[in-house]
């Protein structure tokens, strides 16, 4: 009877070592104060301003972003961190509720941003192995705001289509929160949901009235006012284009995978390895 049981014992018992070992490098990989971490992430944003609506979830009008970045836990509850991200976002005025004016516009955007994030409970709470976090953070965004025409892409911000040469390297304040979901030796997975508020009202080329459209040029005045594609009069000089009472944003729902690169165990660990003897 034991010889037909050996097989299922010794499995047993290579199975409590392997978790064992799992749960000893999981140790040495904790988030403690000194640790570093990068990660790289990817995800889906949404944009918001004059050419979408919050409550029109049958379109959603989604893009994507990646991102890289780096931090250093400075104690059990603070990271310090700092990101550079890639985003596309896009919006139109079709299926809203001013689908006549009828413009649009696509854009592919860095953003580079600094701050901190702060867990709910401390990294190493005896109950708690993951805790959900928020964060907050300044930085900076070029905007890039383009739209096609007659089958060609046009960049919106040097044509003027306002009639401003407005600032395309914005301040952005971004905040959200995030939750640990997984987590194995060095490498975790995280799910983060951010808004970022850009401190202009230009990130869609879109903000106040309809200029002199005989002081641009053909194509410019074209762009700014696109009504005629679809069979109506243009607008007039003066007449409202644009919401300058709120600034534009973007949301992103992205996931996180994070790597402890080092901490003062895993120091201590290398450094242990590299004795004679041992």
């Amino acid at each position: 009877m034991f010889t037909y049981l050996l097989p299922l014992y010794v499995g047993l018992a290579g199975l409590c070592v392997s978790e064992s070992v799992i749960a000893q490098k999981t140790a040495i990989y904790q988030e403690e104060p000194r640790t570093w971490l990068g990660s790289a992430s990817i995800g889906t944003t949404r944009y918001t301003g004059d050419m979408n609506e919050p409550g029109n979830l049958a379109h959603l009008r989604l893009g994507a972003s990646i991102a890289l970045s780096g931090a250093y836990r400075l104690s059990t509850r603070v990271v310090l961190r700092a990101e550079a991200q890639l985003y596309y976002i896009y919006g139109s005025h079709k299926h809203t509720r001013i689908d006549y004016n009828n413009l649009s516009f696509h854009s592919l955007n860095p953003d580079v941003w600094a701050g901190a994030q702060i867990d709910l409970w401390p990294a190493n709470h005896r109950t708690h192995a993951h805790s959900p976090y928020v964060l907050a953070g300044v930085g900076l965004t070029h905007m890039s705001p383009r739209a096609r025409y007659q089958g060609k892409s046009y960049d919106l911000a040097s044509l003027h289509t306002e009639g401003v040469d407005y600032n395309r390297l914005p301040l952005i304040i971004r905040y959200g929160v995030g939750l640990p979901i997984y987590s194995h030796d060095r490498w975790k997975l995280h799910a983060e949901g951010t808004y970022t508020h850009v401190l202009s009202d230009y990130l869609d080329d879109l903000s106040t009235v309809y200029p002199d459209f005989s002081q641009m040029s053909p194509l410019a005045a074209a762009l700014s006012d696109r009504r005629s594609e679809i069979g109506l009069p243009p607008n007039r000089p003066g007449a409202q284009r644009g919401n300058s009472g709120k600034n534009d944003g973007y949301f992103i729902i992205s996931v996180r995978g994070v790597y402890v690169i080092r901490n003062l165990k895993d120091r201590g660990l290398r450094q242990q390895r590299r004795v004679p003897g041992r």
